[in-house]
């Protein structure tokens, strides 16, 4: 067995040298007082299919009793029994195998395929005959019974079941079935059938590889055992859909007949076919899946009908790449996704539909990058369905993104703005997020039953909510990443040609995206060399400070970067202003490595000139405050009581405007009369309500100060809208009244 080549001819050759030991053993009973019999082979052996590990069935038919054949099967039997072969065997009379055929449909089907080994030939012929008198009786009942096998499974499953899966070896055995119930006598193919012939020896080939390789799960081709075995895993794919094709057209041609109408010629299928077995789901799977193997789609998706035999075996995925596509077709409104198309333009719903149709297409090549492949072809395919441009576009984007949002929600941290932005830019319009995202639910269903979890559902509607928000005008995150890109790239152009360290092309490669859309590339180099300045990450209390003149007179830029943490901005607001300094213009944010980059624009609250002590003092005042030494409340307070606020004509009363609760972040706007000190009371107002400052905006024209705060809670989270009108405002409204002194 290990030496033959495995296949039909392999099998009907282990089929004859079996019937030679039968023989030899069926001769060796005693032949004194032994009634006349004739021994069968029955089933897959009967029809000369016998693998390395198939079971061996056998019917012994006597016009004698019972006891009187016990030598001949203890002496046909044991011996078989005894090398480990599983054999079955029926012991009947003539009379009884023709009631059993009757009765039992698995004993009829077995006798379709029976073929005599030896014995008296004679009454084998009676047998036969007896047998097949009643089988025709018997036949619509028979093909009715037949008809109704339940059949498991899928042709195209990267893991079929051989036999008992469809498209399998009992799929072919009914069609032998059927041949011979309408031959009238026991058949062991089905004549005349090269199609169903080089099935079946692909088919036994496999079988015989795999019985071979793995006993225990010998009908199971697994990814693995195929290849391991050296099956021709693609050759045993399209076998099996020929299989069940030739099967359903068989039944069909069988219902027709009863129904005496013609067959229809199959149609292509359009948009709207493929509109209506999105709607209908899973339900219309099988008659989408013969029109496509048909050829139902190759006028639209050239090549399509042969996707459903190609095998691209990944991680979790069960079918072949056509099957999957129709998969996610189906799935596209199913279960809590049901009424999701709903809400969608008649073009984006359209698009989806197509770009889940094809989503795979790039995998017609193996390798990597198949979305990207596959994006153009399927804008093609879509215009050839009668798709308009902006609706072909549509589906090249989402065919394109496919993966984009499974892969991101379950390899990035959704907290990180800078994540959420990026997947944005890469959707470019808002309204093709919720296509996108039932793309992917239905993508991730259609691949296998431990795809689309409650955990990971949760994890990409997190990421479709917030890249929804980051799309809308209000954010602008495809601005954002634009603007980003373009000043991170001239940034890094500018620190290559100075020779700058790995440690500031680091921070220019790592720096938020918001604060590259709000810095020009001069000052992200002065802010990479800033923190490189720091011992490391910056331990707590270091502070590294850049001055400069600003734009306008008598005003100065601070660059301050520190290691972040609880009330950062308000210590650095109040060091600001107990070194004599008003803040004109502030912003902070925080680097990916826990770095605070705090921008201030200042000016000289009182009449001192501005000069190195003033800087030494802020340097000072900058380390006691984030080292935790105090003095830093007692020194605001006094300049409070020494520079008493400028009075104003018409002071600006405060005024807290709540913004929307953002995906990361909600927003405060603190508009109110500016005075020493305020930015400090409004920061620190912020940490008491338990908040952080994620972002600062801070303005000040005229003597008002406008001042945009970006705020999360202690765990990351935009803070809730309750908890800001309950507790923020009441401390920011008391904060910004408190009297003198900015």
């Amino acid at each position: 067995m290990a030496t033959a080549v495995p296949g039909s001819a392999a099998a009907r050759e282990l089929s004859d040298l079996t019937d030679e030991a039968v023989l030899a053993l069926a001769g060796a009973a005693p032949s004194h007082a032994r009634p006349p019999f004739a021994v069968f082979a029955l089933g897959g052996y009967g029809a000369r299919r016998l693998l390395p590990g198939s079971d061996i069935d056998l019917l012994i038919v006597s016009e004698g009793n019972a006891r009187d054949l016990e030598p001949l099967v203890r002496t046909l039997l044991y011996p078989l029994w005894d090398t480990g072969v599983d054999v079955g065997h029926q012991v009947r009379t003539r009379a009884g195998q023709v009631r059993a055929v009757s009765a039992d449909l698995t004993v009829a089907t077995a006798f379709l395929t029976a073929r005599f080994i030896g014995g008296d030939e004679r009454l084998a012929h009676r047998v036969v005959a007896d047998a097949f008198k009643r089988l025709r009786r018997d036949r619509r009942r028979l093909l009715d019974e037949i008809g109704a096998r339940a059949r498991t499974g899928s042709p195209y499953l990267l893991a079929p079941d051989l036999k008992e899966g469809a498209g399998g070896q009992r799929d072919i055995d009914e069609l032998v079935w059927r041949a011979a119930l309408e031959a009238g006598v026991p058949l062991t193919n089905v004549p005349v059938d090269t199609a169903l012939e080089e099935a079946q020896d692909t088919i036994t080939a496999a079988r015989w590889r795999l019985h071979l390789h793995r006993p225990t799960a010998r009908n199971l081709m697994g990814v693995a055992d195929a290849e391991a075995a050296g099956i021709d895993a693609e050759a045993v794919q399209r076998a099996l859909a020929a299989v069940q094709h030739i099967l359903l057209a068989t039944r069909d041609a069988v219902r027709r007949t009863k129904r005496s109408t013609a067959e229809d010629p199959p149609a292509p299928l359009g948009l709207a076919d493929l509109v209506s077995a999105a709607r209908e789901g899973a339900r219309v799977l099988p008659s989408v899946e013969r029109a496509v193997y048909a050829g139902g789609l190759d006028h639209a998706v050239p090549g399509f009908s042969a996707l459903m035999t190609l095998r691209r075996p990944g991680l979790s995925h069960r079918y072949t790449v056509g099957a999957h596509s129709l998969h996610t077709l189906v799935s596209l409104f199913n279960g809590d996704q049901a009424h999701a198309g709903d809400a969608l333009p008649g073009d984006a719903f359209e698009a989806l539909v197509v770009a889940a149709l094809t989503h795979d297409i790039g995998k017609r090549e193996p390798g990597p990058d198949h979305a990207e492949r596959g994006a153009a072809e399927a804008g093609s395919a879509a215009g050839r369905l009668g798709l308009a441009p902006d609706p072909c576009r549509i589906v090249e984007t989402l065919v394109r993104e496919h993966l984009l949002l499974g892969e991101v929600a379950t390899s990035r941290d959704l907290t990180d703005e800078d994540v959420v932005l990026e997947v944005a830019a890469r959707i470019g319009r808002r309204d093709l997020v919720e296509p996108l995202f039932l793309l992917t639910a239905a993508d991730m269903t259609a691949t296998g039953p431990d795809v689309w979890t409650p955990w990971r559902r949760s994890l990409v509607v997190e990421l479709a909510r917030k890249t929804e928000a980051a799309l809308s005008p209000e954010i602008d995150g495809t601005g954002i990443v634009s603007m980003a890109h373009a000043c991170r790239d001239e940034a890094a152009r500018l620190a290559l040609a100075e020779g700058a360290s790995r440690a500031v092309l680091s921070f220019i490669e790592t720096a938020p995206l918001r604060y590259l859309a709000r810095r020009t590339p001069g000052h992200v180099l002065r802010d990479g060399r800033l923190v490189q300045s720091l011992s490391g990450p910056g331990v707590f209390g270091e502070v590294a400070l850049d001055v400069r003149a600003g734009d306008a007179p008598d005003t100065w830029l601070l660059d301050i970067a520190t290691r972040d943490r609880p009330g950062l901005f308000a210590a650095i607001a109040g060091a600001v202003a107990v070194s004599g300094l008003d803040t004109l213009a502030a912003e902070a944010f925080t680097s990916h490595r826990g770095v605070g980059l705090d921008m201030f624009v200042v000016a000289p609250s009182t009449g001192a000139p501005v000069d190195a002590s003033t800087w030494h003092a802020l340097e000072r005042h900058l380390s006691d405050a984030l080292s935790g030494r105090a003095g830093l409340e007692s020194l605001l307070e006094g300049r409070r009581r020494h520079y008493r606020p400028r009075p104003v004509p018409d002071a600006t009363p405060c005024k807290v405007t709540l913004g929307p609760c953002g995906p990361f972040s909600s927003s405060v706007h603190v508009r109110t009369h500016d005075r020493i000190g305020l930015l400090h009371d409004l920061a620190s107002a912020i940490q008491c309500a338990g908040l952080d400052i994620r972002r600062a905006v801070v303005t000040t024209r005229s003597g008002v100060a406008d001042d945009v705060f970006d705020l999360t809670d202690a765990m990351g989270s935009p803070p809730q809208r309750d908890v800001l009108e309950t507790v923020l405002v009441p401390l920011l409204a008391a904060a910004a009244d408190n009297g003198s002194g900015r």
